[in-house]
C-alpha cells in the first residue's frame, strides 16, 4: 500500500507553474500562468522570480514573457542520453527486424518543444532503394505520421490549441490544412493506435507510425516505417499487430 508523503505546498506551487509550459504554450505572461495555476498574482510573482533567480524560468524584458530557463539544458542532455541509451539496447534490434522483413526504411523518432526529430534509422541489408531523413531535421506535425500519431496522445483541448495556433502549411496536394479533419484524424489514430501519412509531405512516399507511451500515457518518441503509397497501404496491417505487441513491452522506459 503507497504511503501518504506529506506535500511541500510551496514546491507543489512552483512545479505546477513549470508545468504550465509545454509545447504548444513555451512562452507565457505573468497573468497567463497566475490564471493557470489559480494562484493570486503576488503569490504568482514571487514563485516565478525565485524559479528565474535560479534558471528554472528565462524572463524576457522585451515582451515582458517567461520561457523554461537555461537549467533544463544540461539536464534535459543527460535524460536523452538515458532514453537513447535504453531505446537502443530495447528498440534497435526490433527496428532492425521490422527494416529487413518489411524492406522499408524505420526510424524512432522523438518530440522535443513540439518539434519531431528523427534520432536514429534503420535501413534493409538488401535493398536497392533507400529512404532517408537528416537526424535533429524537424518535420511538422500535422503532415507526418508520427506527428500525427504523437498529437492524437494529447488531450482533446490541446489539439485544439495545436489547430488554431499553428500555421498548417500545405506541402503537396494530399496534405490536410483543415483543422476539422485534421480533429477528426486525430480521433481515429487515437482509437485505431498508429498514424498514416500518404503523400503529404513528399509525393509518391507514404509511412506509418505508432506513439511510444511511458508509465503516465505520455509521448515521448515514435516508431515510423516509411516506403512508396502502396507499399505501406498493402502492409499496413500487418505492421500495426507487430509493432503494437513490441510497444507494450516498452511502458517500463
Amino acid at each position: 500500500m503507497e504511503k501518504n508523503h506529506r506535500i511541500i505546498q510551496s514546491l507543489q506551487r512552483a512545479f505546477a507553474i513549470l508545468d504550465c509550459f509545454d509545447e504548444l504554450h513555451p512562452r507565457l505572461s505573468l497573468n497567463d500562468i497566475t490564471e493557470m495555476v489559480h494562484l493570486n498574482i503576488n503569490t504568482t510573482r514571487g514563485l516565478v522570480n525565485t524559479l528565474v533567480h535560479f534558471h528554472y524560468l528565462s524572463h524576457d524584458s522585451s515582451d515582458n514573457s517567461y520561457c523554461l530557463g537555461l537549467a533544463y539544458v544540461p539536464k534535459a542532455e543527460l535524460v536523452e542520453e538515458q532514453i537513447i541509451y535504453h531505446t537502443k539496447h530495447k528498440i534497435q534490434p526490433f527496428l532492425k527486424k521490422l527494416s529487413n522483413e518489411y524492406l522499408m526504411s524505420v526510424r524512432l523518432n522523438m518530440i522535443s518543444s513540439g518539434r519531431l526529430f528523427t534520432l536514429y534509422t534503420e535501413v534493409p541489408d538488401n535493398s536497392r532503394y533507400l529512404l532517408m531523413t537528416r537526424s535533429r531535421t524537424p518535420f511538422p506535425l500535422h503532415a507526418t505520421s508520427s506527428g500525427k500519431a504523437y498529437l492524437s496522445t494529447l488531450s482533446e483541448k490541446l489539439q485544439h490549441e495545436y489547430l488554431e495556433e499553428t500555421n498548417l502549411t500545405k506541402y503537396t496536394e494530399s496534405t490536410k490544412t483543415n483543422p476539422e479533419i485534421l480533429f477528426q484524424e486525430m480521433q481515429e489514430i487515437k482509437k485505431q493506435g498508429y498514424a498514416l501519412e500518404i503523400g503529404e509531405i513528399s509525393d509518391g512516399i507514404g509511412s506509418i507510425a505508432f506513439p511510444i507511451l511511458n508509465r503516465r500515457g505520455d509521448c515521448f518518441a515514435t516508431i515510423s516505417l516509411s516506403s512508396s503509397n502502396e507499399e505501406i497501404l498493402e502492409e499496413k496491417d500487418n505492421i500495426a499487430k507487430e509493432v503494437k505487441e513490441f510497444t507494450t513491452t516498452l511502458m517500463d522506459l
